[in-house]
């Protein structure tokens, strides 16, 4: 599930503001607790809060409270009807109980709401199917053949319809319903252990089922598995290009295994089908830059910037991976202006913030944007040691030793320890504090640590800070 986008809440005061940020704040601490709290006084003082309701129901779904969080969703969507990121966290939530029914209304909202996207209407066929109303299902899947045009998947859609035995099915009971109808239903109560059973059970009869496959590839990408996930999802594109969720997972299992030229002929394989979603373009556009083909990644860029302009988190991501691509060709003004609309479109994105700072001292410009930007996350972020690391670099660049040795060791203390880039900062620090003999120890360890850089060489053999 996608992250709903970062809203402003609706009344324009500061106290509600500062409670909202906070909350953020914590749950990307993963203070759940403290979020919650912070996110109650929101609504407490701000009864039409919308955002505010929908982090309460994201924080209770996570903490397995279902009916805590189907109160607080229900709430966020009854005072804004028309956010797509409230519904689909309902669907989510309906997934998870088994409420089959109600699922079926919220994809009817979604495909109010997004009336091209294929994904939703499969969605609410299947939950259909799962509540035992086969007509209603058959005619779903008819929709989306006259809608999107005939698939193999639609064609395996209806022949488990016909398999299916009528009858509602109870979620998390296995019921007359198909083997692999049984296995979607444990699934989505993440009850993967007795999926798995019913599948390895009926494997044999169906390697050429892109349903099996995909639903396979679902369960291992969510228990971790993802190399085993990839041979599955791969294996169902061979059958059919019509199963949307199984492209971006491809996708993103590539990027999350670092497999970006392996990657790029699915992408372009899943844009021929799908041409109009953004996060396909930002996929292609991450690994062609992580395969120096930062022209290609520019393209990708500008058509993602082009669409899918109400999803901001995502945007912002967009134009995130833009700076960085400038940055490789040598653009910093461009990059600057680039990294301003992701901010501009995700004012809480504090890795954001911490790369954004990062380039700009070490372009030794604008320091004291940096030292706001980096300030800013270090406040909501302080024990993580890469935000840690920035800001003590900022703080050298500026001549603020005595606190960035501050910040350099708890860089250092949160899971740093053996990081050669912290290690380097932490004896050039130490070194225009006097202590040479305590920097060049730190350079040395830099090296043990994988640093192969000749400047660093150049430090301890000389005994001297270097740019």
């Amino acid at each position: 599930m996608q992250a709903q986008p970062v809203q402003v809440p609706s009344r324009d005061d500061i106290f509600i503001k500062q409670l909202y940020y906070a909350g953020l704040g914590d749950k990307l601490n993963e203070n759940y607790d403290r979020a919650l709290l912070n996110f109650s006084k929101v609504v407490a003082i701000d009864p039409v809060n919308s955002a505010a309701y929908y982090e309460i129901g994201l924080l209770n779904y996570r903490l397995e409270k279902m009916i805590a969080a189907e109160t607080a969703i229900k709430k966020a969507v009854a005072i804004d009807k028309n956010n797509i990121w409230y519904w689909k966290l309902l669907a989510e939530l309906y997934k998870r109980t088994g409420n089959m029914n109600e699922l079926i209304l919220v994809f009817d909202r979604l495909i109010a709401l997004s009336p091209d996207e294929q994904s939703f209407y499969f969605d609410r066929s299947n939950a259909l199917l799962l509540a035992g109303k086969k007509e209603d299902a058959l005619a779903g899947y008819n929709l989306i053949e006259k809608k999107f045009g005939p698939s193999t998947a639609l064609d395996q859609a209806r022949q488990r319809v016909m398999e299916n035995q009528s009858g509602p099915i109870a979620a998390g009971q296995s019921g007359p319903a198909d083997p692999v109808t049984q296995a979607a239903v444990y699934s989505a109560k993440k009850d993967f252990p007795a999926a798995v059973k019913i599948l390895d059970n009926i494997a044999a009869a169906h390697q050429e089922d892109p349903l099996y496959l995909s639903l396979y590839g679902d369960i291992l990408y969510q228990t971790g598995d993802l190399p085993a996930s990839l041979v599955y999802y791969k294996k169902t594109l061979k059958l059919t290009d019509q199963l949307y969720g199984v492209w971006e997972k491809t996708l993103h299992i590539h990027l999350q295994l670092g497999r970006f030229k392996e990657m790029l002929p699915y992408g372009e394989a899943a844009l021929a089908v799908y041409p109009n979603q953004a996060i396909l373009y930002y996929y292609m556009a991450f690994a062609s830059h992580r395969e120096n083909l930062n022209g290609q990644a520019l393209s990708y860029i500008k058509a993602a910037i082009q669409m899918d302009g109400d999803n901001k988190s995502l945007q912002a991501l967009i134009f995130a991976l833009q700076a960085e691509i400038l940055i490789d060709e040598h653009k910093p003004a461009a990059a600057d202006v680039a990294f301003d609309k992701a901010l501009a479109l995700d004012p809480e994105n504090f890795q954001l913030m911490n790369n954004y700072a990062y380039y700009l001292a070490l372009r030794n410009e604008n320091l004291t944007k940096a030292g706001l930007l980096i300030s800013t996350a270090a406040k909501a972020l302080p024990s993580d040691d890469s935000i840690a690391d920035t800001y003590a670099f900022v703080l050298f660049k500026q001549g603020k030793y005595d606190l960035a040795r501050i910040w350099i060791e708890k860089a250092l203390a949160n899971n740093g320890a053996n990081n050669s880039v912290y290690l380097e900062h932490y004896g050039d620090i130490l070194f225009f504090l006097g202590e040479q003999d305590k920097a060049v120890l730190q350079w040395q360890k830099s090296i043990t640590s994988g640093n192969a850089s000749a400047l660093i060489k150049r430090k301890i053999d000389e005994k001297k800070y270097f740019k």
